[in-house]
């Protein structure tokens, strides 16, 4: 099974998994289920931490950050 050069999205569909399953990939559930939110895991990290993350929502707590240094004074 290879899988072509290309920049769109990969799905594993019904055809491909039964590939991928007869090529000897075992499919596992996540070990640890997601139980917290991303938010509250950015606004647990450092200002270092969290300015090496991309995405709207790491923006939205940089935001806050400023927002909460402005007000304190």
């Amino acid at each position: 099974m290879t899988k072509p050069d290309q920049n769109e999205p990969f799905f594993i569909t019904e055809k491909v998994a039964a590939e991928m399953i007869a090529a000897g990939y075992e499919f596992e559930p996540p070990a640890i289920p997601c139980t917290i939110r991303l938010r509250d895991v950015l606004e647990r990290m450092t200002d270092a931490g969290l300015a090496l993350q991309p995405g709207e929502i790491a923006d939205q707590e940089r935001e806050h950050r400023q927002n909460k240094r402005f007000l304190a004074g």
